[in-house]
Order: structure tokens, then sequence, then C-alpha cells
């Protein structure tokens, strides 16, 4: 029984990882397009405080192990990246 929740789990976590980690990918890329340096996307969080409905801020944090930055990502209503910006 608990070998089977187990594996069921497993298989229910494997997309919510793997989308994951292709939105890290799509955001590093996007923050290099930009011109800006970006390792590896470790820390993605929406920044409640200033977002609203149309407007949304989402905090990134890149590093590669020896360097450190962090940007903040200001999104329109229909998903798509406006500005980016060093913190």
């Amino acid at each position: 029984m608990k070998l089977a929740m187990l594996a069921a789990l497993a298989v229910v976590m494997v997309p919510v990882s793997a989308s994951a980690t292709m939105l890290e990918r799509q955001t590093g890329r996007a923050i290099r397009n930009a011109g800006h340096w970006c390792g590896h996307v470790s820390y993605m969080t929406v920044d409640t405080k200033v977002s609203t409905p149309k407007r949304r801020v989402v905090l990134v944090t890149c590093d590669d192990g020896t360097r450190y930055e962090q940007y903040s990502l200001v999104l329109s209503a229909d998903n798509k990246i406006s500005s980016i910006e060093k913190k």
C-alpha cells in the first residue's frame, strides 16, 4: 500500500518538477537575452507587496556558486516580460 502511494506521488511530482525546471531555464534565457548575467536561476517568487492583477513582479535569484545576482521581472497581464531590473 505504501509503495503504491509512493509510486503515485512520484508520477504526479515529475511533471511539476519538469515544468519548474523549464520555467527556470526560460527565465534565465530571458534575463541573458536582455543583456544581464544569469548563470543559473536558483530561486523565483512573486513579490506580493508590489504586484497587482495587471502587473505582476517576480523576484529572481541567479547564481553559479561564485557569483550572485537578483533581478525584478515585471510581467504584464498576459504574462509577458515588460521589464527586467537588477536589484
